[in-house]
């Protein structure tokens, strides 16, 4: 059971890759792309999709703080490539979020609209 938990976390890993691969092709950002496949530097892609330094990586060391800059980092990045700021709620459950990028990463009229200041 332990095995087949592993080979669906490996499977997860490897889909959102590629899907934010895709993603920060599409906004522009070639020569970071490959970011999409080291854990932190994943985050730092997702910053600077949405206009954010890399610097703010430093705000999710300060408790609490954190996690009001995560949901705010994933409702513009959710309005980035043109979706609602509402699906950031399914950040509660992270196997549906993660699922929701998967499909955003993949499909074909997922756009990148931009940020907006």
């Amino acid at each position: 059971m332990l095995v087949l938990w592993y080979l669906v976390e490996i499977a997860l890993y490897v889909l959102t890759s590629i899907a934010f691969y895709r993603l920060a092709k599409k906004a522009g950002l070639r020569k970071m792309a490959w970011f999409a496949w080291v854990p932190v530097l994943n985050i730092v892609l997702q910053l600077r999709m949405i206009g954010k330094s890399a610097w703010w990586l430093l705000v999710l060391l300060v408790p609490i703080v954190d996690i009001v800059f995560w949901i705010i980092w994933q409702v513009k990045l959710c309005r980035a490539f043109g979706h609602s700021g509402a699906n950031v709620w399914w950040v509660l459950v992270p196997l549906v979020y993660t699922i929701i990028w998967i499909v955003w990463g993949f499909e074909e009229e997922t756009q990148y609209v931009g940020v907006s200041a």
